[in-house]
């Protein structure tokens, strides 16, 4: 069933053309065709729907044992790939025109996240939770080529314009670069403090873009494996991401919902809608390389929006940087008589005090004025807290973990018995408890803003 909608746009660049209803459960990982006429969605139903995305009608309904989580095109639009999801670890080939299944490639030892084919048609590329991508030659009835390197479930792949390389993405924070001949890793890209959960391969294969559950996407040259540019305005999990118009714009999907569309020649944003559909971390956006179709989860159970885009309209939109809201937290964490309180102090207070050992709590609160550093675009809050390092305040101090996005763990250097009195502690509590977008670096050692007559007797490490 399809309904021609007259809902108002949250967009000038964008039309609504047809909102797709069928499916009875949540709809994962859409493909478009590569011609762009029809849209392949599978859901948590059981099914895998083709549509028409000139009419909004369906056309055919695969149906299958699990739950199909992804599906992907072949080049020349006769084929599908797809596995039967969650719990279902097998990768099959289905036609397109009559929904038979012609072919079942094999299995993955763990869930299929996706499908990739190769560009030239020759071969398709699947990744799972079990840590692999696995290639397979669709000439031959041979066992795949299996590659292994991440430590983590992959969960994005894309192939290079010319079938030559790959590049994947994972739960282990880093993506890697195979050369698809010899199946060796090219190179690893890591930066992010998150799960890479998506990526792509611009077209002309100059660029590929990363989006992480840090809630940033990333833009790297597969030439170098160097970071070129790094893109913020998310604030939940970036779940996706995509090259439309040819190359010349980027598009990234949270998983709350936010659409946003950047220009590759500057990397400034041109559109940002706070929420396309209703969407979650298996979500996708479903849009063409080069023609202006878009697909996203609708805001009903089960729905698809198909959006047409008015890239000229984009292209000729004024690039100036959206107002983007933060509130964050941040917490001092170490044992008691460390320094936590006089570090607060001093960053609140720009001042230097003796303190008594804290009994529960307490917090600093920084609006944007006291936060000079910050972007122009960029209006924050952010909230210090002291938590007591008692032994008995430890089980209740964990449940303020779980929002924050940086810790503090201090120690004091001075304690010639014990220097790191409680640290291996709180460092394992952090590692268990706080968000994976959290702020993390590598150990930094040093006297903090000691720029006082009294300097501080604790170290510090950023977490």
């Amino acid at each position: 069933m399809t309904q021609q909608e007259t809902n108002p746009s949250p967009h000038p660049a964008l039309r609504l053309r047809h909102t797709l209803r069928g499916h009875t459960g949540n709809v994962y990982r859409m493909a478009l065709s590569s011609d762009g006429r029809r849209l392949a969605s599978p859901s948590e139903d059981g099914t895998v729907r083709l549509w028409d995305t000139e009419t909004g009608q369906p056309l055919r309904t695969l149906q299958h044992q699990g739950t199909p989580f992804c599906v992907a095109w072949s080049p020349d639009g006769r084929r599908l790939a797809n596995s039967g999801g969650f719990g279902n670890r097998q990768v099959s080939l289905w036609e397109a025109a009559s929904g038979e299944r012609i072919r079942l490639l094999g299995w993955h030892r763990d869930m299929v996240n996706n499908f990739v084919w190769s560009p030239d048609g020759k071969r398709l590329a699947s990744n799972s939770d079990d840590g692999t991508i696995r290639l397979w030659d669709l000439e031959s009835e041979g066992a795949p080529r299996e590659l292994r390197g991440h430590t983590g479930p992959v969960v994005g792949i894309a192939w290079s314009p010319y079938s030559r390389q790959l590049c994947s993405a994972s739960v282990d924070r880093t993506l890697r670069l195979w050369e698809v001949e010899s199946g060796e890793t090219l190179r690893i890209l890591e930066g992010h403090n998150g799960t890479v959960w998506s990526v792509a391969w611009s077209p002309d294969g100059r660029q590929i873009a990363s989006g992480s559950f840090d809630r940033t996407v990333w833009i790297w040259a597969p030439e170098t494996g160097r970071q070129q540019q790094v893109l913020e305005g998310h604030t939940e999990r970036v779940v996706s991401v995509a090259f439309p118009n040819g190359g010349r714009l980027l598009a990234s999907l949270g998983s709350d919902g936010r659409l946003i569309l950047w220009r590759t020649d500057t990397w400034s944003e041109v559109m940002q809608v706070d929420r396309i559909g209703d969407v979650n971390w298996l979500s996708n956006l479903a849009v063409h390389p080069s023609l202006p179709v878009m697909a996203v989860p609708g805001f009903s159970w089960g729905e698809i929006n198909l959006w047409a885009i008015n890239f000229d309209l984009l292209r000729a939109a004024k690039t100036s940087a959206s107002t983007v809201y933060v509130n964050a937290k941040a917490v001092l964490l170490g044992d008691s008589g460390v320094g936590k309180s006089g570090l607060g102090i001093r960053i609140a207070e720009r001042e230097f005090r003796e303190t008594s050992s804290t009994h529960g709590a307490q917090f600093w609160h920084f609006t944007a004025d006291r936060l000079p550093a910050l972007p122009s675009h960029i209006q924050a809050e952010l909230t210090l807290w002291d938590l007591a390092g008692q032994p008995e305040y430890r089980l209740t101090h964990q449940l303020f973990l779980d929002d924050a996005d940086a810790a503090l763990l201090l120690f004091d250097c001075s304690d010639a018995n014990d220097p790191f009195r409680g640290a291996p502690y709180w460092a394992k509590v952090l590692k268990k408890h706080a968000p994976e977008h959290a702020s993390t670096a590598a150990p930094k050692f040093g006297y903090p803003l000691c720029d006082t007559a009294a300097p501080l007797r604790c170290h510090c490490i950023i977490y």
